[in-house]
């Protein structure tokens, strides 16, 4: 369609909805923005998001330079993707992922990852370069989503990757577990 100069859409669109995270993690290249990025408009997006869906696209992953859930429309920006009939997903760090963010979403997601890159609190801090109290927030906003997620019959997988860093390699059985 493109070589007969017809416009032609994605089916698949990552977006970062802000330019700024709640963490520091000692391997993001965003470091060197300062975190302090701007967030998506809103009813923008719910434009943008309304042409898409129209013109093909399939599927949305929130993502990109930043933690998603940091927006502060990204539940409402969710459940509007998926009402277009496009599949959404997100990667998050999940310390925002609480029981309401998770009964405002989690039915609209068709998968959800949190960036959980270690097996131990002492390691999680050094690599996030975050608040020690987010490792036990993540535990229990991932045990929570579970629970949310079976109680409601939801779809949404649910899962948890590491990068694996020469700080983090040694506690891969441990986050495993």
């Amino acid at each position: 369609q493109w070589l007969n100069g017809e416009n032609i859409y994605p089916i698949y669109m990552e977006i970062g909805p802000v330019g700024r995270c709640n963490h520091r993690c000692i391997f993001c290249a965003f470091d060197y923005l300062k975190y302090a990025g701007p967030s998506i408009d809103t009813d923008a997006l719910k434009r943008a998001l309304s042409d898409a869906a129209q013109h093909g696209v399939k599927s949305v992953m929130y993502a990109g330079e930043g933690e998603p859930l940091v927006h502060k429309d990204i539940a409402e920006l969710i459940t509007f993707t998926k009402s277009l009939g496009i599949d959404v997903a997100t990667t998050t760090n999940g310390v925002l992922f609480d029981k309401d963010m998770a009964s405002q979403c989690l039915g609209s997601l068709s998968w959800i990852r949190v960036s959980f890159n270690a097996g131990t609190k002492e390691t999680y801090v050094k690599v996030h370069r975050c608040n020690p109290d987010d490792f036990d927030r993540v535990v229990a906003n991932l045990t929570q989503a579970v629970e949310f997620k079976a109680r409601h019959g939801y779809a949404c997988t649910i899962g948890v990757q590491i990068l694996l860093l020469p700080q983090n390699q040694h506690e891969v059985p441990t986050l495993a577990a």
